[in-house]
């Protein structure tokens, strides 16, 4: 009797160690994909962040290799150019010039793509759609500048100086604003959404 009893607390013991190390796994998951969604959010950030800083660069400088960066972002950010290796980190920041990339590329992949299998909702891929077009919108007069920049004749100086006022007034705010918002939005939808996943995931231990 004394060795069933001992056998079925052995039994007990097992389940009650295997639920606990799955609800383990399972908060981890939770981590693990709000700390994932986080970072592929603010990848959409710093892309606008770092397209304004190459056009801006070039419109003063002329220099090509700035707008060869900006169509390079782009070009990443919808999988048209192979993604850099842990893109999230500072990467655009350690690009000097024409000088060799901080790091190796990996396989092209858009952001929307990555975002897609981070499992993010329908309301949040509408914000992201929203901030997605707006940013698109917002290159069409970055284009125009860098055009202006690249100007021959009489009017070359009026241009450029044109294309400079373009990256600073107040339209161009306002439009980086309308990028800005719908991302902002995007943050504390999946910041929410992800954070109650792993509650969930630590009440059930």
């Amino acid at each position: 009797r004394n060795l069933l009893m001992s056998a079925g607390l052995v039994v007990l013991l097992a389940v009650a160690f295997a639920l606990y190390a799955r609800s383990g796994k399972e908060i981890a998951r939770a981590n693990e994909m709000r700390y994932r969604s986080l970072l592929l959010a603010d990848e959409l950030r710093q892309s606008g962040d770092d397209l304004t800083r190459m056009v801006r660069t070039y419109v003063v400088t002329g220099d090509p290799v700035y707008k060869q960066h900006f169509q390079d972002i782009l070009d990443i950010r919808d999988g048209k150019k192979p993604r850099p290796e842990n893109y999230s980190r500072p990467y655009w920041d350690l690009v000097l010039g024409d000088g060799p990339p901080p790091r190796p590329s990996q396989r092209a992949i858009p952001l929307l793509e990555l975002m897609r299998q981070a499992g993010f909702t329908e309301e949040e891929f509408r914000k992201l759609a929203e901030a997605k077009a707006n940013s698109d919108a917002l290159t069409l007069p970055e284009f125009e500048a860098m055009k202006l920049v690249e100007s021959t004749g009489p009017e070359s100086e009026a241009n450029r100086a044109r294309a400079r006022l373009m990256m600073y007034d107040d339209m161009y705010h306002q439009a980086k604003a309308a990028v800005m918002g719908p991302i902002h939005d995007f943050f504390v939808l999946v910041d929410q959404r992800t954070l109650d996943a792993v509650q969930a995931a630590e009440s059930s231990t």
